[in-house]
């Protein structure tokens, strides 16, 4: 038998002018890599193996059975397993840890190990459940190993006042940020913790799941928090720390309990806030997330784990292309496609005013391929089919179809009376959904579904009357099952717009209430201008990101228009009548003087493909490219202006922002 390795600001005027307005197979698993399977061959080698299955062998028994380990966030001790046969004679003996092939698993995307001949070496920054198998290439045995992480972050001034009982009575600290019930992508990059500090300068800040205890003692210093009234403590948890938190605990829930030092007493007292529950993702979140920024006149571009964006294709600094000579002043009310391989927008450039369509890079700026197009200018919305053949454009009232590739136009879409604008091609590219108005934030729109019928068009059905209030930007999720938009009065800046789900094919509408109302750790009235709802590509939690205008903790006051994200269990989205959300966090690269909205969240380019082969190499021909340049693993950079040669690698700092380099991900 042949076994293969695999190694597997407000709301402004959608324009360019000055108006306001589960897991698959099994993944070569290596430390730092990837949360599959290590297809371990003798020697650790990633060649194709060829296995003699062992005559009369019945089962096969691994040694120790679930066994317990302890780690302490520094590198792990290996572990040896060993496997006893029992073969149809009824006689056993120890088999040979080299004649058989060994895997190392868990069941979400934290890295298990590396397991060889029998010999675990363990990924020593995360706890969690690892399975270990071993086959001969007919009979397989297994078993487990759960490793719980102990781990201390800081020093306490004074160790032993911290051993006394807590007590929840007198002036205690209170938790801003993140709310309770948060649910946090595994692999997002550095979380803020934010906290009313009662007027102390000690804490003890204790995260305990089922895969890890992790307790860090701080300040609470930090220039973010600094100068606030009444007084605030932050704690920014890197890399490090958070997989020691999140990788531990993925797809499981953490408790959260702030612990201050009061030294006013006379013995010292150490009072405890009311702890709150945050969760994590079993697999990690993937995707680029575009989004339109009024502070660059354009488009930024970001992943879950980035620390700050890049600038795509923007007004300001302004995007130039050669051959021919072409400036970008203005892109505005951007889509992507679903596969993430092109870029749709209304661009005010040197050459005119139109609807682009461009192919996206993995380094900016996209390559045009269309630049003008009939009817459209700098106001409008598109949708891109997902075969990429089409493009529907919704400009003014009408909606028609163009060729993606040539812009030439096609059909008109039949609206029955209609209009049309926010159009959306749904995943299974048999539908179009739209909002039944004209314009950027029409009041009195309805929600509206039209068939697709390749080519032609059905008839148009409604699945959200307008009511009294105006239903806009509409967006299928990644498997086509949902939509969400957003629901208020209309207008820009309509501070009332909340966020809602229906089905497919209509229904009952669900309002996402705590997505909409939870911020800083309490329940609002959700008055933020919660609207143009995206959603990420398929996970074990749907994730939608908005923009909104909410307060982020202690940092930045309400009014400023940032992204935002909220986990969806789908399974309580499926139950129906219930709100399927959780609080929302605040995507961490975006700059806190942004005003930013309509994020696009598709797959990213720049990833890997499902087979294993690599992105496509820089353009470097395009402007910006050079620019913006490859950095070798250990070499200072610039965590604007440069990107790390290896994708493993983050441009990231360690000591506060004084140097930053290209350092190694934490898984």
């Amino acid at each position: 038998m042949r076994i293969s390795a695999v190694v597997a600001a407000l709301v402004l005027w959608c324009g360019c002018d000055s108006t306001p307005g589960t897991p698959s197979g099994e993944d070569l698993s290596v430390p730092g890599g990837g949360g599959g399977d290590d297809l371990s061959v003798p020697g650790g080698g990633n060649t194709d193996l060829f296995v003699q299955c062992l005559p009369g062998l019945s089962t096969i028994t691994l040694s120790p059975a679930n066994g317990t380990v302890t780690l302490d966030g520094s590198s792990a001790p290996p572990q040896t397993f060993t496997a006893t046969g029992t073969f149809s004679d009824g006689h056993m003996e120890a088999l040979d840890p080299t004649k058989l092939i060994w895997t190392a698993t868990r069941g979400d995307d934290t890295p298990a190990g590396v397991v060889t001949s029998g010999t675990l070496t363990p990924n020593g920054k995360a706890g969690g459940t690892v399975t270990i198998k071993a086959t001969d290439g007919c009979v397989s045995g297994e078993t487990t190993i759960v490793f719980k992480l102990e781990v201390t972050v800081g020093t306490p001034t004074n160790a032993t006042d911290w051993t006394r009982t807590p007590t929840t009575s007198g002036t205690l600290p209170t938790v801003v940020y993140p709310s309770d019930q948060t649910r946090f992508p595994r692999n997002i990059y550095r979380t803020l913790f934010q906290w009313r500090t009662g007027g102390y300068t000690e804490f003890r800040l204790t995260f305990e799941g089922p895969g890890s205890k992790v307790t860090i003692y701080t300040n609470g210093a930090n220039a973010l928090c600094a100068g606030k009234n009444p007084a605030a403590g932050c704690f920014e948890a890197d890399e490090t720390t958070w997989s020691f938190i999140a990788a531990s605990n993925a797809g499981q829930t953490v408790s959260w309990t702030i612990d201050a030092m009061d030294r006013s007493t006379a013995t010292p007292t150490i009072r405890r806030a009311g702890a709150i529950t945050l969760g994590f993702s079993k697999r990690d979140v993937a995707g680029a997330i575009f989004y339109w920024s009024t502070t660059v006149a354009g488009v930024r571009r970001a992943n879950i784990r980035d620390a700050v964006p890049e600038n795509y294709i923007a007004g300001n600094p302004q995007t130039t292309y050669t051959n021919p000579t072409d400036a970008v002043k203005c892109v505005a009310c951007h889509v992507v496609s679903r596969d993430g391989k092109y870029l749709a927008a209304p661009v005010q450039a040197t050459s005119g005013q139109s609807l682009w369509i461009t192919q996206v890079t993995n380094t900016p700026p996209p390559t045009p391929l269309v630049k003008s197009i009939a009817n459209t200018g700098g106001h409008g919305f598109a949708s891109i089919s997902p075969d990429d053949a089409h493009v529907a454009v919704a400009w003014g009232g009408p909606m028609w179809t163009v060729d993606r590739a040539t812009g030439t136009k096609e059909a008109d879409i039949p609206l029955n009376g209609l209009q049309a604008t926010h159009p959306d091609w749904s995943p299974d590219n048999t539908q179009l959904v739209f909002a039944t108005a004209k314009g950027d934030a029409p009041s009195g729109a309805s929600i509206a579904v039209i068939p697709w019928l390749n080519p032609g068009w059905g008839t148009v059905k409604t699945l959200v009357p307008a009511s009294g209030l105006s239903n806009l930007f509409p967006m299928f999720s990644p498997d086509g099952n949902w939509i969400a938009y957003s629901r208020g009065k209309g207008g820009h800046g309509d501070l009332t717009a909340q966020l809602w789900i229906v089905g497919k094919a209509g229904g009952t509408p669900v309002e996402l209430i705590a997505a909409n109302r939870v911020v800083s750790n309490k329940t609002t009235t959700g008055q933020s201008s919660n609207t143009q709802p995206t959603w990420a590509p398929p996970g074990d939690l749907y994730w939608v990101a908005f923009n909104s205008m909410r307060e982020y903790g202690v940092v930045l006051p309400s009014g400023t228009q940032q992204i935002w994200v909220a986990a969806v269990d789908p399974a309580k989205l499926a139950t129906g009548g219930i709100d399927p959300s959780y609080p929302a966090f605040r995507l961490q690269f975006q700059g806190l003087n942004e005003n930013n909205h309509r994020a696009f969240w598709t797959l990213d380019v720049r990833d890997p493909p499902p087979d294993g082969g690599t992105p496509p190499p820089p353009d470097m021909t395009m402007p910006g490219d050079m620019a913006r340049m490859c950095v070798a693993a250990g070499v200072a950079c610039d965590p604007v202006l440069d990107r790390c040669c290896d994708t493993n690698y983050v441009c990231d700092t360690t000591d506060n922002g004084a140097t930053y380099s290209c350092i190694a991900r934490i898984n």
